[in-house]
């Protein structure tokens, strides 16, 4: 198991995630995946945020979400490492207002195989919470994992203009449709990317389905909202 150096703990919590047990915290992911811990959840995004319904609130959950995946792809196209823990392992914290996560400081291993190891972040980390908040909320699938591409796109388009060797060959398996199968028939990220390279979606982000965002209170309608 490697040890993890103060650049790749920097990255890490960057992306808002932290290793081991922090004070504050309030569920482990895989508690979401139940009624009475996405009560928990929703009850917890509201008072932080002041969503008006579950349905806002797993959306504006999902766009914290995004960012333990982007942590764990970034980990992957940057330093090749993969956390490989347990969805029951990820503890979610507050911190000054806001969901943080946390994870043990064992579990870490070099990538073996890129895309296996792209489908274990996938089926691990997102397709469960994502079906699950998404029946449970009655919200579509699209919008939570633009959620989750948003930060993709943005951590992408960095290692990409940094000429990282790992950026594009893993961007390349996350819009291939194999790779989101059999949860998902193609790969929404394609769809997001709507023919464009990524610099270039990134350089003109805009948005396909709204975030609900603007639902928040005194809060109105994001400049990249598909509805603006």
């Amino acid at each position: 198991m490697p040890n993890l150096e103060a650049e790749q703990l920097a990255a890490l919590e960057r992306f808002s995630v932290h290793i081991g047990q922090q004070p504050n915290t309030f569920l482990s992911a895989a508690d979401i995946l139940c009624e009475a811990g996405s009560g928990k959840l929703f009850e917890m995004v509201q008072r932080l945020s002041d969503a008006p319904t579950n349905t806002v609130a797993t959306s504006v959950y999902m766009r914290r979400h995004g960012f333990f995946i982007a942590a764990q792809l970034h980990l992957m196209s940057e330093h090749n490492l993969l956390w490989a823990g347990d969805l029951e392992d990820v503890s979610l914290f507050i911190e000054n207002d806001t969901i943080l996560f946390s994870v043990p400081s064992t579990g870490f291993r070099v990538v073996q195989n890129r895309e296996k190891d792209i489908r274990f972040i996938l089926e691990t980390y997102g397709h469960p919470v994502v079906d699950y908040l998404s029946k449970r909320a009655k919200i579509a699938k699209l919008i939570l994992w633009e959620n989750v591409w948003g930060y993709v796109l943005w951590m992408y388009s960095m290692l990409l203009q940094e000429n990282s060797s790992f950026a594009q060959p893993d961007l390349d398996i996350l819009l291939a449709d194999e790779t989101w199968k059999p949860a998902m028939r193609r790969s929404p990220f394609k769809q997001y990317l709507n023919n464009q390279r990524a610099l270039d979606a990134m350089a003109n982000y805009k948005r396909v389905t709204c975030c609900l965002y603007k639902e928040l209170p005194n809060t109105e309608k994001c400049p990249y909202c598909p509805q603006k």
